[in-house]
């Protein structure tokens, strides 16, 4: 707080923010701590985490086949974007994480950060543009994700 007690309450880091102190997972049968929100939703690390993964995967162009109708590019970077932010708070805030959620954590931030760079880039396909450089690196590279 500032000096005339008007302002907003610091959080240290490594301490859960107070936001979450009493909410439980949204979860079905989960009552575990909420951690993070996503989506307008609480949840507790390893729901949050698993949410983050599906998701992820689900949007990955990477992994669709050709053809497939194509998702709203604005709301995709608007939850690469959350995800990637409370990803980040998760990992700075929260104290009880061993080092496969940290790791995970950190899986899932450098996957959003691709992400977001493949849906910035031209409709033509992420293979597509390494393969036009003929690199024998990049090309074997591009023939993993096809």
């Amino acid at each position: 707080m500032s000096a005339n007690g008007i302002g907003a309450e610091r959080v240290e880091l490594g301490a859960i923010s107070p936001m979450f102190e009493d909410k439980i997972c949204a979860v079905d049968f989960c009552e575990g701590a909420a951690v993070a929100s996503l989506a307008q939703q609480d949840f507790c690390l390893k729901h949050f985490i698993e949410l983050c993964y599906e998701n992820l995967e689900r949007i990955d162009p990477r992994g669709q086949r050709i053809g497939r109708a194509s998702l709203d590019l604005a709301s995709l970077r608007a939850f690469i974007e959350e995800c990637s932010q409370r990803t980040l708070e998760v990992a700075l805030h929260c104290e009880d994480i061993d080092n496969l959620q940290r790791g995970r954590l950190l899986d899932i931030l450098l996957w959003a950060g691709e992400l977001f760079l493949l849906l910035r880039a031209p409709l033509r396909g992420f293979a597509d543009s390494l393969l036009e450089q003929h690199d024998p690196v990049l090309t074997r590279l591009a023939a993993r994700h096809i």
